[in-house]
């Protein structure tokens, strides 16, 4: 079955409302390093996969193969991971992970920015973008850095959901769809 975003940000909201009607919201973060170390295995061993979505095997031995290679134990997770085997929607989990990811950066008034250049670059000059950026978001920044020969010089930009590109590959393609003729023809006639 194919994971729904819509259900697992039903089961996502449901364990944000818990959390914080436990008041125990300050520990998203615990609860989403088991999720990201679930997901991750899930992600890379096959067998593992084959082990939590047989149905032939009793729920609890299910939870506990997902406890134990989450390490992480709490009441709420347990019984958020068994609803999650009950109703069949451990396919979810990925889908989960990063819906709290998304609610762990939103909490801690953070913005995600992927920068991708052309070549490495100092550690002063990752922070000053990371400072400028900060300036004018006004939220913290967890910068991710990302290297692509392709781009020639320059960069780009993924801040949230929007995207900024500074290469020097976005100026020639943009230069190239400003003056290809349609039709493909040739720019200059002889």
């Amino acid at each position: 079955m194919k994971p729904s975003y819509f259900l697992a940000s039903k089961y996502t909201e449901a364990l944000i409302n818990i959390l914080t009607q436990k008041s125990k919201i300050d520990q998203l973060e615990k609860f989403l390093k088991a999720f990201q170390e679930i997901s991750n295995i899930m992600e890379k061993d096959e067998s593992y996969k084959d082990i939590i979505f047989n149905p032939l095997l009793p729920t609890d031995f299910v939870v506990k193969k997902l406890v134990d290679v989450s390490d992480f134990m709490d009441d709420i997770f347990v019984n958020f991971l068994k609803a999650l085997v009950q109703k069949k929607r451990l396919n979810l989990i990925p889908l989960i992970t990063e819906l709290l990811y998304r609610e762990n950066l939103e909490l801690n008034k953070t913005v995600e920015v992927k920068l991708i250049l052309a070549k490495k670059v100092s550690k002063k000059v990752l922070d000053e973008i990371s400072r400028t950026i900060q300036k004018n978001t006004g939220k913290n920044i967890k910068l991710v850095v990302d290297y692509e020969e392709e781009l020639i010089g320059g960069m780009q930009l993924y801040i949230g959901d929007n995207f900024f590109d500074y290469s020097v590959k976005g100026f020639l393609e943009s230069i190239q769809s400003a003056y290809a003729p349609a039709g493909g023809g040739e720019i200059f006639e002889g």
